[in-house]
């Protein structure tokens, strides 16, 4: 199966879980999130905010702000420029994208050297570090840029763990995945 084909089935899968099915899966990724070795070691932390069907990570937004860890999220600027990388202190510094995702409205930069750990979306996910994001390749511009000692971490549904994600010389292997 082609990335294209991947993604597709993928997206077909997660778009029709039942929504109290999400919650529980959502709740239990939460608890695998807060309770890892490389959250609890962080300070600097980024994370997607999810959109759709995505693993819900507002809760460890939310979460993480009460606890006095910074957050930054991911702001596209562009194809060609790709994404910048913004702190937020609460959902309020967030306003919808054309694409109707949740975008920091602010430009409170972090170089990413300072980001301990990444949280990172996909489509697909393997044991080796595959990962199939959506196709921009925004994510696979800017975690090359991360040092080699900041943790990529896949969040995902565990259907979404398959035996070989197609990659290709540009994509960016991750270190780690949370799953339900």
């Amino acid at each position: 199966m082609n990335k294209s084909e991947l993604r597709k089935k993928i997206l077909e899968i997660r778009n029709s879980i039942d929504v109290y099915e999400k919650q529980v899966k959502d709740s239990k990724i939460f608890n695998n999130i807060i309770n890892s070795y490389q959250y609890k070691h962080s300070n600097n932390i980024f994370i997607f905010v999810s959109y759709s069907s995505e693993v819900d990570t507002h809760k460890v937004i939310e979460y993480s702000l009460k606890n006095g860890k910074r957050i930054f999220v991911p702001k596209v600027i562009s194809k060609k420029l790709g994404m910048e990388v913004i702190e937020i202190r609460g959902f309020s510094d967030l306003k919808r994208s054309k694409y109707g995702i949740l975008e920091p409205c602010e430009n409170n930069y972090i170089r990413p050297e300072e980001i301990d750990v990444a949280f990172i979306p996909g489509l697909a996910f393997d044991k080796k570090g595959g990962r199939l994001g959506y196709g921009g390749g925004f994510y696979d511009r800017y975690l090359k840029l991360l040092k080699k000692s900041t943790a990529k971490i896949g969040l995902c549904y565990s259907f979404q763990v398959i035996e070989n994600v197609p990659m290709e010389e540009y994509d960016i292997r991750i270190d780690g995945i949370i799953e339900d």
